[in-house]
């Protein structure tokens, strides 16, 4: 569990935002403004379903309520969790097997009794936040890319993210990689996010060092074979952004994930790619949220449906 802010809603009115992710829950009470007034963090469980998750994240909310935010209405809740989030059902989100028909929007709303609940996914919640409150803000058009455990991003044009014909855009982990990567495995040559994720890593260097090794580790290594496997998986990344940069012009890329810790070595061998790929290379730095962000991104999601409808109220 996080440490409480110990503050108090001054309108009445609060909001949740909660990241669902494959080990773990957070719940966070913010209020119209944005400012997070406490969080609790809980274990998914995954195992247990998602009607069990749902009954656990109603009490943690619940209890936040009453502890910080006494007499103040729940107004919307924004929920994010990992997969291409269809309505009633989550496609694509293997850390959160037997969830697919999960509609975990419909559930919480029955569960917390709040009307107003949206759902989008995690990557999309963090460009949401760099959109509004972090390094897209401003920018007319924008790459978010969450490099982490997975590998996906999102667009963002002129403050709005774009979520494409299925809720799908933005899942770049399942690009080809161009056949840049040299011998690898069968499986690997289906999808970009095999070769580059932070998983895909680890994966990799393990078969080539002989021994096992982490994500994060193997960017801190300097010996050569773990350089080469380090650049290899990056010119992959790079040739990818550079076709999309090429097809959607945008003025800034921005780096999120749990691979940030390792920003020195990820953003200069992308901005060299974008440069020489690109006719109007587009800027490349990191995110502000670089952690985090798929929750302050669920806040924000939260405060746009009370927004929305206070404002249709008013109509």
């Amino acid at each position: 569990m996080w440490g409480n802010t110990d503050q108090a809603s001054p309108d009445g009115v609060v909001v949740a935002g909660i990241d669902i992710g494959g080990t773990k829950i957070d719940v966070a009470l913010a209020g119209p403004d944005r400012t997070i007034l406490a969080r609790h963090r809980l274990d998914t469980l995954v195992a247990d379903g998602p009607a069990a998750a749902v009954r656990r994240i109603a009490e943690a909310t619940a209890e936040l309520c009453t502890r910080h935010a006494a007499g103040a209405e729940l107004a919307a809740v924004g929920v994010v969790c990992p997969g291409v989030v269809q309505g009633d059902r989550i496609l694509l989100a293997p850390n959160l097997p037997g969830w697919e028909d999960a509609d975990l929007a419909g559930a919480l709303r029955d569960a917390l009794g709040v009307p107003r609940v949206g759902i989008t996914n995690d990557v999309r919640a963090g460009a949401l936040a760099e959109a509004r409150s972090g390094a897209l803000r401003g920018s007319r058009s924008g790459l978010y890319v969450n490099l982490g455990t997975g590998l996906a991003a999102a667009l963002v044009v002129n403050g709005q993210v774009v979520e494409g014909a299925h809720q799908a855009a933005g899942e770049i982990g399942y690009s080809q990689p161009l056949g840049a990567l040299g011998a690898w495995p069968a499986a690997a040559h289906a999808h970009l996010e095999t070769a580059v994720s932070g998983a895909g890593l680890a994966n990799r260097a393990a078969n080539v060092l002989g021994e096992p090794v982490d994500a994060a580790d193997l960017f801190r290594r300097t010996d050569p074979v773990s350089r080469h496997v380090v650049h290899q998986a990056l010119a992959a990344l790079g040739t990818a952004l550079v076709n999309l940069a090429v097809f959607v012009d945008p003025d800034r890329v921005v780096v999120g994930g749990g691979l940030t810790g390792s920003a020195g070595v990820v953003l200069p061998v992308l901005d060299a790619h974008l440069r020489a790929g690109v006719p109007f290379p587009p800027e490349v730095v990191l995110g502000v949220f670089t952690s985090g962000a798929s929750l302050h991104g669920a806040v924000h999601l939260a405060v746009d449906l009370m927004t929305k409808n206070v404002a249709e109220a008013q109509r």
